[in-house]
């Protein structure tokens, strides 16, 4: 037997759902307490916790866990992504904030219990796996969310007239975790709503629901026909959310818009859109015969103007000819006659005919 000093294991009882890996008889086991207590926790009932929605991590913000074994063994700690590791907690010399967790810390045992601080900023369950050489236990850890901080909205991308658009606020903390039981006041810029429960176009006191949101706009509530076009939605909450530093901004109002249509009104413009644009097209249709007709007919007018100035020119240049020709055939005559003339008179016997 090792001459260290052993600590007594824990009962049975006690860590019933705690897992231990068997090792060999020359080694004690690792005991772990969680908070103070024998670590008896498990995935359906974690150990709780307050997220450090102040950024500090002390005491009241984070679960410690405390490791005892054999002394001059190394204990390691690993937590999962949800959960984070501090030494020591925040002090005025040495402060500790979200920033400084690790996701690993291990340390030797001098004998004495090895202590780490885990905190979270999630409501999920998160773990840390505690390790001895082959002993291992795993701790359950979830958050408890903090204040309201965040308000948020949620829309559809496009609605009709007559259907019932759904409009769902939630507020978060600041680390985004549902909060429940917050008053949101909700305002409708562009449009009104009839019947059920929206009566008007402000809507106030929507308490929030961490598991289910504040849903708006269901039961027999209705747009009214009367409008249609752009929906603005403003909702305003978590006045008095502080601004912590190191941690993100709150988030005090959330805007989102969404479209709603006159399905009926664009139908029904389709439909005269269509019947303007058949109209057109007949218009369209007829002029171009009309078109193709008075081109034939100035075709035809234009053949005849070209077929008439030929012809035109031809009789000119006939009548030329025509003229020339009488011309020759009158100079001939004359000098014919003359010359018969002067034959006859020179011949009174033997006269010739003068051309007629």
């Amino acid at each position: 037997m090792k001459s260290f000093k052993k600590i007594a294991m824990v009962t049975a009882a006690a860590l019933t759902s705690t897992m231990f890996i068997a090792t060999s008889s020359n080694a004690a086991p690792l005991a772990v307490t969680v908070a103070g207590n024998a670590n008896v926790t498990t995935s359906a009932a974690p150990q709780t916790v307050a997220v450090p929605s102040t950024n500090v991590i002390d005491a009241a913000r984070s679960v410690a866990i405390s490791a005892t074994a054999d002394n001059g063994t190394s204990v390691s700690f690993s937590a999962s992504p949800t959960v984070k590791l501090v030494s020591a907690l925040n002090t005025v010399d040495a402060p500790k904030t979200i920033a400084s967790g690790a996701s690993s810390l291990s340390a030797t045992s001098t004998g004495a219990a090895v202590v780490v601080y885990a905190y979270t900023t999630s409501t999920s369950v998160g773990s840390v796996t505690v390790t001895n050489g082959a002993y291992s236990t795993i701790v359950y850890i979830a958050g408890l969310a903090g204040s309201a901080s965040n308000v948020a909205v949620s829309v559809p991308s496009s609605t009709a007239v007559g259907t019932v658009p759904t409009i769902s606020v939630s507020t978060t903390d600041v680390f985004g975790n549902p909060v429940g039981g917050e008053s949101v006041s909700v305002t409708l810029i562009g449009s009104t709503f009839t019947g059920g429960s929206i009566s008007s176009s402000i809507v106030t006191s929507a308490v929030t629901n961490a598991a289910t949101n504040a849903v708006l706009g269901t039961g027999t509530a209705t747009l009214s026909t009367a409008v249609a076009g752009e929906i603005t939605v403003v909702a305003t909450g978590v006045a008095g959310a502080p601004t912590v530093s190191g941690l993100a901004v709150p988030v005090k109002a959330a805007i989102a818009k969404f479209v709603v249509s006159d399905l009926a009104a664009e139908i029904a413009k389709l439909k005269a859109d269509l019947a303007a644009e058949k109209a057109a097209h007949e218009v369209t249709k007829v002029a171009s015969a009309a078109a193709d007709a008075k081109a034939k007919a100035d075709a035809v007018l234009a053949k005849q103007a070209a077929d008439k100035a030929v012809a035109d020119a031809v009789a000119v240049e006939v009548a030329k000819a025509k003229a020339a020709s009488d011309l020759a055939a009158a100079i001939y005559k004359a000098e014919y006659n003359a010359l018969a003339a002067k034959w006859n008179k020179a011949h009174p016997k033997a006269k010739v005919a003068l051309k007629k």
